[in-house]
């Protein structure tokens, strides 16, 4: 039985026991988004060659839709590193804080919950990997415990109102705005959207006369973030996050980088 349940849209998600059966109907549904209409979000979002070739390549793409208190903590942990690294942390982090289920033979650890981050000390959050990071986890663990960030709510106000409630407990919002508060307006960039962004849409930025004073370059400050990304959330409209899930598949299948 569900020890938890929440309504996302009408969408009922469930943290499970897993000491009984492990499967709650429907929920691969939720976390894969099946329910999205992707005919009209493709047909809404198919603008430019390179959307349009990425669709036809990778037609089984999906966004997930994580549970948000994961999402917040996994992105805590993959800034200034890389994803091999991130999956070390939170599996580090699984394995210290959460709980060892078996399923069909095998242990897993479940992801730990934000009171059990909260309790812990910088100097456990540290022993798994974390570095510098230990700080942001434990100070954003207590946002969650004491209700300051709240989740349901993030997720019924729009987009701009949610980014800015995000942007006070930590400094990344888009990417879990889009990836678990179902905000299919976000438009995350990082180095791969914006080498996307200066080979295949400067023609968008001439058209705003930005185009001198944004050069794409690996870093970029939060004010260039901010035109960018209102540019491209401009152009692609309400779906602007898939969008960027297939450009950004694209861009890092294309120069060959694992997953």
């Amino acid at each position: 039985m569900p020890d938890k349940i929440r309504t996302y849209k009408g969408i009922v998600r469930t943290t499970i026991q897993f000491g009984s059966h492990t499967e709650v109907e429907g929920s691969e549904r939720n976390v894969f988004t099946v329910d999205d209409d992707i005919k009209k979000i493709i047909s809404t979002i198919s603008k430019d060659t390179l959307v349009y070739k990425a669709i036809r390549e990778y037609p089984g793409l999906r966004l997930m839709r994580q549970e948000p208190h994961q999402c917040i903590f996994s992105f805590v942990c993959a800034s200034n590193t890389n994803m091999l690294m991130t999956r070390r942390m939170l599996k580090s982090l699984s394995k210290k804080f959460g709980y060892k289920v078996t399923f069909e033979g095998k242990g897993f650890y479940t992801f730990p919950s934000a009171s059990s981050l909260n309790k812990a000390s910088i100097n456990e959050l540290q022993s798994c990997g974390v570095g510098y990071r230990a700080k942001t986890i434990k100070a954003v663990a207590k946002h969650i415990v004491s209700g300051s960030l709240d989740i349901d709510n993030l997720i019924r106000i729009k987009y701009h109102d949610a980014k800015e409630e995000l942007l006070k407990v930590y400094g990344i919002a888009d990417c879990i705005l889009l990836f678990s508060l179902d905000k299919l307006d976000a438009f995350p960039i990082d180095i791969w959207i914006l080498r996307a962004i200066s080979r295949y849409y400067n023609w968008l930025f001439n058209e705003n006369k930005n185009e001198n004073k944004y050069k794409m370059t690996e870093r970029i400050t939060v004010d260039e973030y901010k035109v960018l990304s209102a540019i491209m959330r401009k152009y692609f409209g309400k779906y602007s996050g898939y969008a960027q899930l297939y450009i950004f598949y694209c861009m890092r299948e294309t120069a060959g980088k694992n997953w």
